[in-house]
């Protein structure tokens, strides 16, 4: 079931149905900031092993690339020549491998967290303001209103003209709070719709191409991959 609609012609009648309306849009937007924060947490722990995979897999690779493989005799076969070579082709695949993954790490903050938190604190953030801002005009308003509809009809003509300009122009002002507050909502509402779908997408497409990019030298490799075969089983 949706969230129920909020109308701007809804505030000016400010009806406990309008108000149960508001609550549900506040509750479901405190559960969105709430879901955003543990998602911002778990995409820094997931950058953050992902950064630490990269390094173990280069320290793995220059290992293999240090290392001297050497044979018995100073005569090497051909099938030996391959296979002592073998583990520095080894290391060129890992580490051009992580080149692509280095790039998805570097690329994750500016991708995935940071308008992921713009969006937290921006556009969650203004609603909250205007929520303030709207409790605290409602409770003048009515305070006001209050005051006005004890007001004595003994009192002089101009005082009680002057009393109702003054609520006049205060209920034009808890209008404003009510409209801008419901305006804020609804446009959070429609934003969410993309600024906070979009940079999940960008973030899945940047790992995808770091995939592709494995199956792409993953193929490549595949001929060198079935001549070492051959060469280990002579």
């Amino acid at each position: 079931m949706g969230l129920p609609t909020l109308e701007f012609s809804d505030s000016f009648l400010d009806s406990p149905e309008f108000r149960e309306r508001l609550q549900c849009h506040e509750i479901e937007l405190e559960r969105t900031n709430r879901f955003i924060k543990d998602l911002i947490k778990d995409g820094n722990m997931l950058i953050s092993a992902l950064r630490s995979l990269s390094l173990a897999v280069q320290r793995f690779s220059q290992s293999l690339q240090e290392f001297q493989f050497e044979c018995i005799g100073d005569a090497e076969t051909d099938d030996e020549v391959n296979i002592a070579q073998s583990l520095k082709e080894f290391s060129q695949l890992l580490s051009t491998m992580e080149e692509e993954r280095k790039r998805l790490i570097q690329n994750a903050d500016d991708v995935l967290i940071s308008p992921l938190e713009r969006f937290r604190k921006e556009q969650i953030g203004a609603v909250k303001e205007g929520k303030k801002q709207f409790d605290k005009e409602t409770e003048r308003y009515y305070s006001v209103l209050e005051k006005h509809l004890s007001l004595s009809s003994k009192k002089k003509e101009t005082q009680l003209h002057e009393a109702d300009s003054q609520m006049s122009k205060d209920r034009q002002v808890f209008y404003d709070a009510s409209l801008q507050y419901v305006f804020k909502i609804q446009e959070v509402q429609e934003r969410k719709k993309f600024e906070f779908v979009e940079p999940l997408l960008a973030f899945l497409q940047g790992l995808f191409t770091f995939y592709h990019e494995g199956y792409e030298l993953a193929s490549e490799f595949e001929p060198y991959k079935q001549q070492l075969q051959f060469n280990l089983q002579n």
